[in-house]
């Protein structure tokens, strides 16, 4: 299966057969996790592959208890470093700086001055796995897989489920297996309502 045909295939799915993934196939999505782009190649993220049937049905039940989450034979916990906080940056930190030029002193000393610093670099951090993740889930279409983006969570629960260390946050998780529903085709819009060349002309 070519990338484009990859693409093409990718549905969102919510209903897994009861087969298991492969080792080969969940080491070469973390391959392409390993090989994916991060922001400045801080490689700031970490993947739990969840196998455990006790330990998915907490992280359904922590995810709104979309209890379908659990039928999946695999459940990727992506998880985000969040040890950086911009409050503690002096002022010549390009991390600083770049987020100054994006989002506006105002905002970025906003977030500097939140007392919930542990809210804050959730919020902050919170796209960290996901180019990450995406490579992943077009890893297991290309092996006829299918996926899920859960990004209805609560961060804390799923984190303290993984038993993880405070620096680190489960932000998304990913239910991966082999479909057991036909996805509808989905409204996309065209080409020209997506895009425009040089400058705004609409």
């Amino acid at each position: 299966m070519t990338l484009f045909e990859a693409i093409e295939k990718r549905r969102s799915v919510r209903k897994f057969k009861n087969m298991p993934v492969p080792k080969e196939i969940i080491d070469e999505m973390l391959e392409a996790a390993r090989l994916s782009p991060s922001g400045g190649n801080a490689q700031n993220y970490t993947f739990g592959v969840v196998t455990d049937n006790d330990l998915k049905m907490q992280l359904a039940q922590a995810a709104g208890n979309q209890m379908w989450i659990a039928s999946a034979p695999v459940v990727i916990a992506g998880c985000g470093d969040i040890s950086w906080d911009i409050a503690n940056q002096p002022e010549d930190d390009f991390g600083l700086i770049v987020n100054y030029l994006r989002f506006g002193r105002d905002f970025v000393n906003f977030m500097k001055e939140c007392p919930d610093r542990r809210a804050c670099m959730k919020l902050w951090h919170n796209g960290t796995p996901c180019i990450a993740m995406e490579h992943m889930f077009l890893s297991a279409v290309s092996y006829g897989l299918s996926a899920c983006f859960i990004g209805y969570l609560d961060v804390d629960k799923a984190s303290e489920i993984l038993g993880l260390p405070k620096d680190l946050a489960c932000l998304f998780l990913l239910p991966v297996g082999y479909a057991d529903e036909v996805p509808n085709d989905r409204a996309l819009k065209s080409i020209e309502e997506i895009s425009f060349y040089d400058k705004w002309d609409k």
